[in-house]
């Protein structure tokens, strides 16, 4: 669905944009590589993975305490303890061939392989043991305090799924299976390309009138931070010729990015490059606020490209909205996208036109059982440190006008302590 709005031929919905410009892309997923384990927190997995032995791979004691056999503690009390004579003693990594008869009972540490024949473990708060025997003093059923061949893990269970990405207790999991290497996709490599011929880059002498470039380090870290490459291209000035040539400089990504020069100004030379290289113009002006001026396209060979606005919070709604759901189809990510919502309780009042999908800043605080969202900044989308001093976006959807005090609102946290 698309309306109308001053500047710009028609604004599209930020869902009705996504789906038309993956109508219009053929999006296949990366290659394929080994990489250590070392390497493989935050890949993304390109096969299944599963158990070839059963975890753990004998029963073993949950705790320390005696192996014994379950039918010898049978009437086992406080007034009249069972007294079972200690044959031995086992630990964890031990493999010996022992075996509990009647009437004994092994010393066994946590972890360790039970002995033949021995089928429960008595903790050792309900036994004492002296002169080679141990009193115990209540009944324990079979399996007690044991934990059981396979309980963990079934020899040829599957355990992750291609598209998983993997993370810390992945790689556990990888590390409990000693797994060496895994099977990770290639990450895909993104493109960018700043315009203005205000920009400078940081390090460089900030004369009258310019500005450094802030958004080649913000979309560095959206990019890095989904588990793609980040490629950069440099600034080109206001050149409609020269910036062409740049974008099909980028002949090793997979997604191409330029930050400013999408809006509708006479400095703004996006379009006319994209002309210029005979490139497919899906979207170009989108009800999202900040952001409206994204621009999304499809080059001659068929790659996506993403004209990002130059101010850096429209940049990274932006990027949010339309790169990083890219960057996951082509990972082949499965299950919940990278982008994930909360729910909290709105401290103010967040304004906003019907229509238009808002993005306004807030910052997140955990009160009892609950987050609650306090407004940072409603608008301005040059306003680099409300980023910074935000914990996230709170999200105002087309058919609200607006939110109250008081009200459960959609929280997008870009904070990384914020779960």
């Amino acid at each position: 669905m698309s309306y109308r709005w001053k500047g710009f031929k028609e604004i599209t919905r930020v869902n009705d944009a996504l789906d038309a410009f993956i109508h219009f892309l053929e999006i296949k997923v990366t290659g394929t590589e080994l990489v250590e384990l070392d390497s493989a927190l935050n890949r993304v997995l390109a096969e299944d993975i599963l158990s070839d032995e059963d975890v753990p791979p004998f029963d073993r004691a949950a705790m320390d305490g005696y192996a014994v056999r379950a039918e010898d503690t049978y009437g086992a009390s406080q007034a009249s303890p069972i007294v079972l004579r200690v044959v031995g003693e086992i630990s964890a990594g031990e493999l010996k061939e022992l075996e509990v008869k009647r009437g004994e009972a092994m010393r066994i540490h946590t972890g360790a392989s039970l002995p033949k024949r021995a089928d429960s473990v008595v903790e050792v708060e309900i036994a004492e043991e002296s002169g080679g025997m141990v009193r115990i003093y209540d009944h324990v059923p079979p399996f007690r305090n044991v934990s059981r061949r396979g309980e963990d893990i079934k020899k040829g269970e599957v355990l992750l799924k291609k598209g998983t990405v993997i993370g810390p207790f992945e790689l556990a999991l990888l590390a409990t299976l000693n797994k060496k290497e895994v099977l990770v996709r290639k990450k895909p490599v993104i493109c960018l390309i700043s315009t203005g011929q205000e920009l400078i880059e940081v390090g460089e002498v900030k004369a009258p009138g310019k500005i450094v470039n802030s958004n080649r380090w913000l979309v560095k870290g959206i990019v890095e931070g989904s588990g793609a490459i980040f490629s950069y291209k440099g600034v080109v000035a206001d050149d409609a010729e020269e910036l062409a040539h740049k974008i099909m400089g980028c002949g090793d990504a997979d997604v191409v990015l330029t930050s400013g020069g999408t809006s509708v100004g006479t400095h703004d030379l996006v379009p006319d490059a994209l002309e210029r290289l005979n490139a497919k113009v899906v979207v170009h002006g989108v009800g999202v606020m900040p952001g409206k001026p994204t621009l999304l396209a499809v080059l001659p060979d068929g790659r996506p490209f993403i004209g990002l606005p130059g101010y850096p919070v429209s940049a990274a709604i932006a990027s949010l909205l339309f790169l990083v759901p890219l960057i996951e189809m082509l990972l082949g990510i499965r299950g919940k996208k990278l982008v994930k919502t909360i729910k909290a309780r709105l401290l103010g009042k967040v304004p906003s036109r019907p229509g238009i999908l808002h993005f306004a800043r807030v910052k997140l605080e955990r009160r009892g059982d609950e987050w609650v969202a306090i407004p940072v900044r409603i608008s301005g989308a040059g306003i680099i440190s409300s980023l910074v001093k935000a914990d996230a976006f709170l999200i105002v959807p087309e058919n609200v006008e607006g939110h109250k005090d008081g009200d459960i609102v959609e929280v997008l946290p870009f904070k990384s302590h914020i779960s």
